[in-house]
């Protein structure tokens, strides 16, 4: 069993030599701080648009609590008057609605900004340098954001998501970066967001 599976292997391999990947270049940037390149599917994608709002779900959760309350104390003091009371009902219910549903918003959202990736994912190109950062694929430059125009900067360990307005954003994962350039990405994000 194991020598038919080194053999299928091989010839994968075989079959790929001739297959040149392909090279993002970096020289058009001129002085490049950082530099990574990495997949990007629906894998990604869905990272990326957790980060877009990262406390929002907690914030939900804690603003439906509110009209939960607001039953509570419409049930005890008007208890001949229930228009309060189904109103707080139907506040309770929307933020309920919002809460369950906070992911499929978000990714909504996503896939009318540059997160979204193309059918089937795509290799993409990240290029910081001392005043910008260029987004690139394939096909092309996706774009280049001026870091003076940066507005948030979201990290953990997984990944950077950094965002420049109109629906511009540039997501790194932690895979295409040593852990030490990782860091460093997201300090130095997070020094020119503070400029």
């Amino acid at each position: 069993m194991a020598k038919k599976s080194a053999k299928s292997a091989a010839r994968r391999r075989d079959g790929e030599k001739g297959v040149e990947p392909f090279r993002f270049d970096d020289s058009k940037y001129g002085y490049t701080l950082f530099s990574a390149s990495f997949d990007y599917g629906e894998l990604n994608f869905a990272r990326a648009a957790e980060m877009l709002a990262p406390r929002a779900p907690l914030a939900l959760k804690l603003v439906s609590a509110v009209p939960l309350l607001g039953i509570v104390l419409c049930a005890v003091f008007a208890r001949g008057n229930s228009v309060p009371l189904y109103v707080c009902f139907a506040l309770a219910m929307g933020c309920i609605v919002l809460t369950g549903n906070w992911d499929r918003c978000l990714r909504g959202y996503a896939r009318q900004s540059t997160l979204a990736p193309a059918a089937g994912g795509e290799r993409r190109h990240v290029a910081v340098t001392e005043d910008a950062v260029h987004l690139e694929n394939e096909q092309g430059p996706i774009g280049s954001y001026d870091l003076s125009e940066l507005r948030t900067v979201y990290r953990n360990s997984d990944c950077i998501l950094a965002g420049f307005g109109d629906k511009r954003y540039v997501y790194v994962p932690r895979v295409a970066l040593s852990e030490g350039r990782f860091r460093e990405l997201g300090r130095f994000l997070e020094e020119r967001r503070g400029t």
